[in-house]
């Protein structure tokens, strides 16, 4: 590779790093995510789990803060192109970019309590059998809350759609 071509590597790195610095700086929701993360992180580290449990775990985390950031440009460039942000579809962007961030949320959160619950149940004393047990009620609960909260939703909408 040239020098060229290391040159451009690193502007790239660079515009990187300033996306997550400002992420940092200004987006209390980003920071929340990546604090659960670095808690999720050392349940990872420090539970049993497999190498593909493990990498599961991580890329539900980096889903999640993934989502964040493109949540966080989504209203960054509605900000730019609608003055004032009163228009009814710059809204509506901005509502969708945040409920792909809670979906990825919620499916993160599922799959981490089917991963990390037994282990962590166990670690604190939980037999076995019984901590696999509420690993899995825990993550249905946290389905049927999410989906409850998506049917509330489609119902509170429809009595204001925005595009018919």
């Amino acid at each position: 590779m040239g020098q060229g071509a290391w040159a451009n590597l690193q502007r790239a790195f660079t515009f990187a790093f300033d996306g997550l610095r400002h992420a940092l700086r200004t987006q209390r929701t980003f920071r929340l995510h990546l604090a659960i993360a670095a808690i999720i992180t050392t349940l990872v580290v420090w539970l049993p789990l497999s190498s593909v449990e493990a990498a599961i775990v991580v890329s539900a985390m980096a889903a999640v803060l993934v989502a964040e950031l493109f949540n966080t440009a989504v209203e960054a460039v509605v900000d730019l192109l609608v003055e004032r942000n009163h228009n009814q579809i710059a809204r509506v962007a901005k509502d969708v970019a945040a409920a792909g961030v809670l979906i990825t949320s919620v499916a993160a959160a599922v799959a981490g309590t089917l991963i990390l619950g037994a282990p962590l149940a166990v670690a604190v004393g939980v037999s076995a059998p019984t901590a696999a047990m509420l690993a899995r009620v825990t993550a249905l609960a946290l389905i049927l809350l999410g989906a409850g909260g998506l049917v509330r939703l489609a119902r509170q909408h429809r009595s204001s759609q925005v595009f018919h």
